[in-house]
C-alpha cells in the first residue's frame, strides 16, 4: 500500500470516527443542553414531509465542510426519539469521555446546529405565514376584481 493510499485510508477512518463521536456527543448531551433540547423538540414537531424538506434544504445549503456533521446530528435525534418512545430513558449509555473535540471542531458542530435550527424554524413558520397571507388576500380583494372589471 502506497503512502497516499495509507493517508486516504487514515483520513476516511478519522472522518468515520469523528462522525461517530459527534453522534455519541449529541445523544449523550441532548438532555443536558437547552440548545439541543429546543432543537430536538422543534425537529420532533416536524411531520415526516417536513423532515424530508429539511434534509432536502440541508443538502443544498450546507457546505461540504459541514455536511459530515449534519447526518450524525440528525441520527442522534432519531436515536434519542427512539429511546424516548421505547424506554423513556434519560441519557446515553455510552462513555461520555470517548468523544474529544478541538475548538475548531466544536465551532463547526455548533454552526451546523445553528443552521439546522434556522431551517427548522423557517419550516415551522411557513404554514403560519401561508395562513396569514391567505387571510390578508381574502380581506384585501381589489374593488375592480370584485366587479369583474379588469384594471
Amino acid at each position: 500500500m502506497s503512502y497516499e493510499e495509507k493517508q486516504t485510508q487514515c483520513t476516511e477512518i478519522d472522518k468515520r470516527e469523528f462522525t461517530l463521536q459527534v453522534f455519541q456527543c449529541v445523544t449523550y448531551i441532548i438532555h443536558k443542553s437547552p440548545v439541543l433540547q429546543e432543537l430536538f423538540l422543534k425537529w420532533s414537531a416536524l411531520s415526516s414531509r417536513e423532515k424530508f424538506l429539511l434534509n432536502y434544504i440541508a443538502f443544498y445549503i450546507i457546505d461540504s465542510a459541514q455536511s459530515d456533521l449534519y447526518a450524525p446530528i440528525i441520527q442522534g435525534f432519531h436515536y434519542w426519539n427512539n429511546i424516548q418512545d421505547t424506554e423513556g430513558a434519560c441519557g446515553f449509555d455510552g462513555n461520555p469521555l470517548e468523544f474529544k473535540f478541538g475548538l475548531d471542531e466544536e465551532k463547526r458542530i455548533f454552526q451546523i446546529i445553528v443552521d439546522i435550527d434556522h431551517v427548522i424554524s423557517n419550516i415551522l413558520l411557513r404554514p403560519i405565514l401561508c395562513k396569514e397571507i391567505q387571510k390578508s388576500c381574502s380581506k384585501n380583494v381589489h374593488p375592480l376584481m370584485e366587479t369583474g372589471i379588469k384594471g
